[in-house]
């Protein structure tokens, strides 16, 4: 798909009256894909540049990029941008275009740094007008309401498969879940949404001259930091020890002062495995196929299931009367009975 597309991108920075490369000469240098995009670098009379094609059209994604870019790379914390086009000549999903940013990937190997702390900080207490709210949630009350529509649809549908023992564990969990929300909430009364990221990874940050610099900004706007922090270190633990872990939110917490921020980021770290474990049960549910491809990964998302109860029952203090795996596997005989 990629391969065809790079001549119409050409064709478009070389030839479209909204392009600012128009009428000069346009290199591609290479071109690579993302999880929801296409991106290509270029050069045009010693500009390097990077061309990002949205593949999801639904969202005013391009320039929500462009206006986080324009906040923040005076900073050093996004690169320099060139424009964006809704409707770009040629092409039938929109783009940003942007600087080229020196530099190498944030690795697992280095852990979450300190210096990344500090840059995410700065973010969070950035002062600028932020126009538009991320997608994700601002707030605790509006994560846990859309969490309750979702585990409405998985505990029917555990009840109406007759996995009464998972659907026990699974109420069980929520009921625990409510009583840390309730619990938490207040500390919301006078947390105001901030600048955030959007999808604050390691993989998003380059380390380069000027420190740490993020790319990937397109579900960036206002939103809640405590649940941004409370993400990241969930996505990160995996790629930088516990240890690390623990030294990177405190140097994060020493650079922010927001009212109740570790009560909050500790509320959001209790809830989130239930959140994956929802979301991986619905995913079950709702796209279990008897197709060979399904039946080989079978096995694995068993595992992850398993694991995703045992995790969530631990986080929110509840103990399990059947083992997870036990419980994973009806689950998995559950899907095509």
């Amino acid at each position: 798909m990629q391969d065809e597309l790079t001549p119409a991108i050409h064709q478009y920075l070389s030839c479209a009256a909204t392009s600012q490369f128009a009428q000069q000469p346009v290199e591609i240098v290479a071109h690579w894909e993302g999880s929801e995009n296409l991106l290509w670098r270029v050069t045009c009379r010693g500009t390097e540049a990077v061309v990002k094609l949205f593949l999801d059209a639904g969202q005013v994604r391009s320039r929500r990029q462009f206006d986080a870019h324009t906040l923040f790379s005076p900073l050093g914390l996004a690169p320099a941008p060139l424009w964006y086009d809704h409707n770009p000549e040629g092409l039938a999903r929109q783009v940003n275009v942007y600087h080229w940013v020196k530099g190498a990937a944030h690795t697992g190997a280095q852990g979450a740094s300190l210096d990344l702390a500090q840059a995410v900080a700065s973010i969070h207490t950035a002062a600028g007008a932020v126009q538009r709210f991320s997608p994700h949630p601002f707030n605790l009350d509006f994560f846990w309401r859309i969490e309750q529509t979702s585990m409405a649809a998985v505990t029917a549908w555990l009840e109406q498969a007759g996995l009464q023992p998972v659907a026990a564990l699974y109420t069980q969990l929520c009921s625990a879940a409510a009583q840390i929300v309730d619990q938490a909430l207040p500390l919301w009364a006078s947390a105001p949404a901030t600048p955030v990221h959007g999808d604050l990874r390691l993989e998003h940050a380059i380390v380069g001259p000027r420190g740490i610099c993020f790319v990937d900004w397109e579900m960036a706007g206002l939103g809640d930091p405590a649940l941004e922090i409370a993400q990241f270190l969930q996505r990160s633990h995996t790629l930088a020890g516990v240890d690390a872990l623990a030294a990177w939110a405190d140097a994060y917490l020493a650079a922010v002062d927001l009212p109740g921020l570790e009560q909050r980021i500790a509320a959001y770290n209790a809830l989130l495995p239930l959140h994956a474990t929802t979301y991986l049960l619905l995913g079950l549910h709702q796209n279990a196929a008897p197709t060979a491809e399904f039946q080989e990964a079978l096995p694995f998302l068993t595992d992850t299931l398993a694991a995703g109860l045992a995790l969530a029952a631990a986080s929110l203090g509840v103990d399990l009367a059947t083992a997870p795996q036990e419980l994973a596997q009806q689950v998995a005989a559950a899907l095509f009975s």
